[in-house]
């Protein structure tokens, strides 16, 4: 059973703590969050830990890690996930055992894809992505990295979405567009 530490102590950190428990066969064995932001020592009976010190607690070569910062601060996000990249971790997806997935679709890592979303042949995904439940992604579709996809969106085929794009809700995006 891989061990992983949630990077992030807000909202999201919380829920997806919960979807990796009781969805995966990995073990949270902590949460950790930049210094400064912390405002609790433990989460679930967990404790968080300072990030800037993490690997002297998590040798990096034994514990992966999961960014998990919600829509609210997408740059963050990003920010966090090369924080973490550059002290060495490796990085783990969370990808719902509700969700339904061409065999063929390339996946990169620190994905958060969760209930309900279909993902069709030959689309690619970037790196630090979350997808919400009930949304759609197209054939030959291509998401970048650190994006927001919210909840019952539909991506029609060879659309293509660059880095840091927020996606509403219940969003429609008709096939061939480009999204920067």
């Amino acid at each position: 059973m891989e061990k992983i530490i949630i990077y992030g102590n807000g909202d999201f950190a919380k829920q997806i703590y919960w979807y990796f428990k009781s969805d995966t066969s990995f073990d949270v064995v902590a949460f950790c969050a930049d210094k400064k932001y912390i405002s609790d020592q433990e989460i679930y009976g967990l404790k968080v830990y300072e990030f800037e010190t993490i690997e002297k607690d998590f040798k990096i070569d034994n514990f992966k890690m999961f960014v998990a910062i919600g829509y609210g601060n997408m740059r963050a996000r990003e920010h966090m996930f090369h924080k973490a990249k550059n002290k060495g971790y490796n990085f783990v997806s969370y990808i719902s055992s509700k969700a339904i997935f061409s065999p063929n679709i390339k996946l990169g890592e620190n994905n958060a894809i969760l209930h309900g979303v279909i993902i069709e042949p030959n689309v690619e995904i970037g790196n630090n992505n979350i997808i919400w439940s009930s949304t759609t992604v197209c054939h030959d579709g291509k998401v970048g990295n650190h994006n927001f996809i919210a909840a019952g969106t539909i991506i029609g085929g060879f659309t293509r979405i660059e880095d840091l794009c927020f996606i509403g809700f219940n969003s429609t995006i008709i096939q061939n567009i480009h999204i920067l």
